[in-house]
């Protein structure tokens, strides 16, 4: 699976708002929730899925990178969300280095195998130095995904 079967423009944002990691995930499941037609029941079920994650282990993975995922009931394929922060919010990482990119998954229950090659997939792609440069550089929602989908298909 590539990352543009998953990842669209409007699931795209510059400068998402954090200030902490309760904060930016619960601004980021609000912003998934409403991109994909939700309503606030849905967000708050999001966010207290992404935490309940979060308690198994820090998503975090490193260099300012976080790829918070959850399974969700109810929906039918993987959606990701690409974000950067505003300012770097500490996420727990092993290497103690606070985050300000975030590619997000929300999976269907059913979807194991499909869920951890997304995850290599998006792992494997920022852990490069030029792709996190990159993707730091970007001023604007369209420019996000426009950088993400070219670094994809120079991996």
């Amino acid at each position: 699976m590539k990352i543009t079967d998953i990842l669209t423009p409007a699931m795209t944002h510059c400068n998402l708002p954090g200030g902490s990691k309760k904060r930016v995930l619960e601004n980021l499941s609000s912003f998934i929730v409403e991109q994909l037609g939700g309503d606030t029941e849905q967000a708050d079920s999001l966010f207290h899925s992404l935490v309940a994650r979060e308690r198994l282990g820090s998503t975090g993975i490193g260099e300012g990178i976080a790829i918070p995922h959850c399974r969700t009931p109810g929906i039918k394929r993987i959606h990701g969300c690409l974000a950067k922060l505003t300012s770097p919010v500490e996420f727990d990482a092993p290497d103690d280095q606070s985050v300000d990119l975030i590619f997000a998954l929300v999976v269907p229950e059913e979807q194991n195998d499909e869920h951890l090659a997304t995850l290599a997939r998006i792992a494997a792609l920022l852990q490069h130095e030029r792709s996190r440069v990159a993707l730091r550089k970007c001023r604007s929602h369209e420019e996000l995904f426009n950088t993400a989908v070219t670094l994809e298909r120079s991996a």
